[in-house]
């Protein structure tokens, strides 16, 4: 069961589609991104959201699962085949 500002992170990167940044989800909620990124490193370990270096954060299925919704895509146990899904959406400059 998350926190109470863990699920505000969670409906806050549900609202955003799944995906979010560290940075506004420390605009919504009105907190600094260091406390943000506490928090997110402890849901990470939890496995409940993907926290990457550039401070991008994705809901994972225990994540979908404490909001009661069902997971959007299934885990991939391949990281290499998700990774490459997802680089395939990325946009050149």
């Amino acid at each position: 069961m998350p926190t109470p500002d863990e699920s505000k992170i969670l409906k806050i990167v549900e609202a955003e589609g799944g995906e979010c940044t560290v940075g506004k989800i420390a605009a919504k909620m009105r907190l600094g991104p260091n406390y943000i990124r506490i928090i997110l490193r402890s849901m990470g370990e939890k496995d409940i959201v993907d926290v990457f270096r550039s401070g991008k954060v994705r809901i994972r299925s225990k994540g979908w699962t404490a909001l009661g919704k069902k997971p959007e895509r299934p885990e991939s146990s391949d990281g290499l085949k998700r990774y490459l899904e997802d680089r395939a959406k990325w946009k050149t400059f």
